[in-house]
This record gives structure tokens, sequence and C-alpha cells, in this order.
């Protein structure tokens, strides 16, 4: 994405600071996270994909498309015990569950259960999921819950929903998705009554769906169920090279999605901190300006592919076989702290949409956030 010289904004008269109902600001660090030149830290938050398989045929994503190879690689609940007893991930806080669909996996809870039991500093795990099937997904949720209710461990669960309504299946190419889906959530929010953990809703726009992102903020509001909104992109672990045509938004779309992530960020009472999120991917999309948000990943994360592939984040070349090679040896490899600055931060980092807003990047752009609470754009 090249960088373009910013056009003169609008400026909104000032408001007065308030301190929004969605503004997550409990349990903040502040644990030198600005030493971004220098040796890193041991992770604090981990994404682990649990499997590469998919049971959805999205015509956005093509990861379904190595279900078969990707069972022969994938990490048995074994080395995943053994993974967690490595060094590098002694400082665990934050645990996200991934895919393909991690409720593939039949030992999906014991699988869990070794998270929680071997990380004795974690505070939050969550699961990233389809849905589908929803008896399932009920179930591991309720069943995951439970376990992090006993730790005092926060839990939350996110599914994917990218359109309202049948056109959803067209999207997934699974027929009757969408009332499976919603079935799912259903059953979360009953759950969610009794057990308090976080539904919501995971949103990746594409051509597919700009037009209608509208119809998601009306679904949000009636079921209760927030909605995160990520822009769709080509990477090789989607195998979706040959989708880009349905992933990438361009021409009319793209004015489309400008204008529906400027609505998300003059709204910050309703999207938290997430509303300056919106405003800087729209100021990315629409005047190339790079990225200056920060990233938990680079500010203390790590990913473990469902094959044992490490990796710096989910942009990051693979560093190292964790089946071959210690964790903590591969993530300080001089070779690979290099990469890390020169490959990723000087490089990839500046034009990587940014996805999240967690306790980490709150934290650190901390100003930045207030100031958006205070003068919204």
């Amino acid at each position: 994405m090249s960088v373009a010289a910013p056009r003169k904004k609008n400026v909104l008269p000032s408001r007065r600071l308030f301190w929004p109902k969605g503004l997550v600001m409990t349990r903040l660090k502040f644990p030198g996270l600005l030493r971004s030149n220098k040796r890193p830290r041991l992770p604090v938050a981990l994404t682990a994909y649990v499997t590469y398989r998919c049971n959805m045929r999205c015509r956005i994503c093509g990861i379904w498309k190595g279900n078969a190879e990707a069972q022969t690689q994938e990490l048995s609940l074994g080395e995943w015990d053994r993974l967690l007893s490595d060094p590098l991930f002694s400082k665990l806080e934050i645990v996200n569950i991934n895919g393909g669909e991690p409720n593939l996996r039949e030992d999906l809870i014991p699988l869990a259960a070794r998270f929680i039991d071997r990380c004795p500093h974690l505070s939050a795990v969550s699961l990233n999921s389809n849905g589908l099937p929803p008896e399932k997904t009920i179930v591991h949720a309720e069943q995951i819950s439970r376990m992090c209710r006993d730790k005092k461990i926060r839990f939350s669960i996110s599914l994917s929903l990218h359109k309202i309504g049948a056109g959803f299946d067209d999207i997934t190419g699974i027929k009757d998705s969408y009332l499976k889906v919603m079935q799912a959530f259903e059953g979360l929010k009953r759950l969610r009554r009794e057990l308090r953990f976080y539904v919501s809703a995971n949103c990746v726009i594409s051509r597919l769906n700009v037009s209608s992102l509208d119809e998601m903020l009306l679904w949000s509001q009636k079921e209760s169920v927030p909605v995160n909104f990520v822009l769709g992109e080509v990477r090789d672990r989607f195998h979706n090279a040959d989708m880009q045509g349905n992933v990438l938004v361009q021409g009319k779309g793209r004015t489309e999605l400008i204008l529906f992530l400027r609505k998300l960020a003059r709204q910050p009472r309703i999207f938290g901190q997430h509303a300056l999120r919106y405003r800087h991917l729209a100021d990315m999309i629409e005047y190339g300006t790079p990225r200056t948000l920060s990233c938990h990943y680079f500010l203390g994360g790590a990913v473990v592919g469902s094959d044992g592939l490490l990796y710096f984040c989910k942009n990051s070349e693979p560093i190292g076989d964790l089946r071959t090679r210690p964790a903590q040896r591969i993530y300080f490899d001089k070779t690979n702290l290099d990469y890390r600055i020169r490959g990723l931060q000087k490089d990839r980092c500046l034009c990587c949409p940014p996805y999240t807003m967690n306790a980490l990047e709150v934290a650190t752009d901390l100003f930045k956030v207030l100031s958006h609470f205070v003068v919204p754009r």
C-alpha cells in the first residue's frame, strides 16, 4: 500500500471527555511496551491455529482446499502439551484458539484444558469459530467457559458472520449455513446469561458484502451481539489467491467501505476503542497512510500453526519448525530477530490493517484512544 499525502480533514467540535462503556480499560499494564527495536519480551499473547481444516467452502477463503493434508500434519495433543512447557510460553496471559475450524478437533476440550492448566498467568481465552455444527459449538463453548470460570479466566467466543440472510450461504458455499450460525448464536446467548462470557461476530469485509454492512449493524443492535469488522486479505495460508476478485474491495465498493468505516469511527460510545481502529483503517485505505497503531503481536505475541510452524505474527513468514527446534531458541534466533525488525516492523507492519484493539494495544496507544474519544472524526 503506497503512502500518500493526507488530505485535510474536517474536525468535529470538541466533546466532553467521557469514559464510554465500550472502552476496555481493565487490567492494563505498561511493562516497557515501547522497546520495539530491542530484544523482544517473552510472548504474553498466543494465537494457536489448532487446525487448518474447515467445514465451510467460502468464496473468500480457500483454506478448506487443504483439508486432507492439513489433518495429517496437525500437532497432536501430546505435542501441544510438550510445546507449552517450553520457556517461550511461560508468560502467556492471552490465548486465542483459532483455525480453520477448531470444533473439527475431537480433542478440542482437552486441548483447551492444556492451555488453561499449563499457563499460570493466563487471564483470557478466546475461541474463533464458524459456528458449524451449532450443537458442537454450543457444547464446546459451555465446557471451555466453565473451565475458565473455575480458574477466574475470562472467556470469549466469536462466530464468523459476513452477511445477513441467504446471502451468507452464497459466501460460505454451504446450504442453510446462515440458519445454522443463527442457531449457534441463540444457544450461545442463552449460555451467556448464565456463564457471563463474551459473544461476538466477526465480519470479513469483501466485495461480496461491502454494500450490505449496514444490515450487520442493525442485526448487531437487535441481537445484542457486537460485530468486529475486519478487512478481507489474500494470504498464502488462506489459499485464496485465485479468489482475490471476491476478496478485494475496489471501485465503487471502496468508496462505500471508506464511508462505512468513517461512520463507525464517529460512534466511540458504541464501538469503544475500536472506533479509533476503524478511523485509522479508513485513513490507510483512503489516504495511503502507513499504520501507526500498535500491534499486540509486536508488543508481545506469537503464532503457532497447526503444522508446528512458529510465526512472529499473522503476516510473518514462518521462522522455524517447533517439532525440530525448541520454541525459545527459534524465537530469539539472531537471524529471526533481524527479520522481525527489517522484514516486519520496517516493511510489512506499515501496511498491515489493524484487526484488534486489545488491552496491550490500548495501553500503548492510550493517549491516541482518549484523544479520539474527545474529538472523534
